[in-house]
């Protein structure tokens, strides 16, 4: 009786540990999965042409075309221009959808997009007027990435920061522990004898 009962005991304290590791290796792989993203993101907006033609979209975009062109209806080298940005961020708010980045990455963009919908958006929809589609699709992801961005709080980014923060010095601690019980498990390695080479 005692013997079933540690058994029992023994066999959900094994359930537990393999769920709790299952949990943290399935975030882990969201994380790595997230890491790609990231760094293409960041490789267009590093970029010197990336800033310029952002201020080009939100300064100077309504002030020098009317938005009753729509999109389509702009010059090549504005629409390319509009195109580059709107779609930058557009694609940050599909990979937001597909849960590929998080929301502190919209935290940490969030000025920058209500900027940009607050330049583009007039366009955008006056295209979707000319499109005819009846329906709001075009830059839908972009638009509701600015409303989110708009309606969060002004001091989320800071408390994501420090959430971030704590979270980063945890990981670090673990991965100190891993790699610390790693390398007592792992056999020495064989040393060379003085006179080989």
């Amino acid at each position: 009786m005692v013997f079933n009962l540690v058994a029992t005991g023994l066999s959900i304290v094994a359930l537990l540990v393999t769920s709790y590791s299952a949990v943290s290796q399935a975030g882990l792989q969201r994380r790595n999965n997230q890491l790609p993203a990231y760094v293409d993101l960041l490789a267009d907006f590093r970029s010197v042409e990336f800033h310029d033609r952002y201020q080009f979209v939100t300064q100077r975009l309504l002030a020098e075309y009317d938005p009753a062109l729509g999109l389509s209806g702009l010059p090549d080298d504005v629409r390319r221009q509009v195109y580059d940005i709107v779609y930058y961020y557009q694609n940050i708010a599909v990979l937001r959808l597909a849960d590929i980045v998080d929301d502190e990455m919209m935290a940490l963009l969030r000025v920058r997009v209500v900027k940009v919908w607050a330049a583009v958006g007039p366009f955008v929809l006056r295209e979707r007027e000319v499109m005819g589609t009846g329906g709001q699709y075009l830059l839908r992801g972009l638009e509701d990435f600015a409303s989110d961005a708009q309606d969060m709080p002004h001091d989320t980014v800071n408390r994501l920061m420090q959430t971030s923060r704590a979270q980063r010095t945890w990981r670090r601690r673990r991965a100190v522990l891993r790699r610390r019980a790693a390398l007592r498990q792992a056999p020495p390695a064989p040393v060379p004898p003085s006179g080989a080479e």
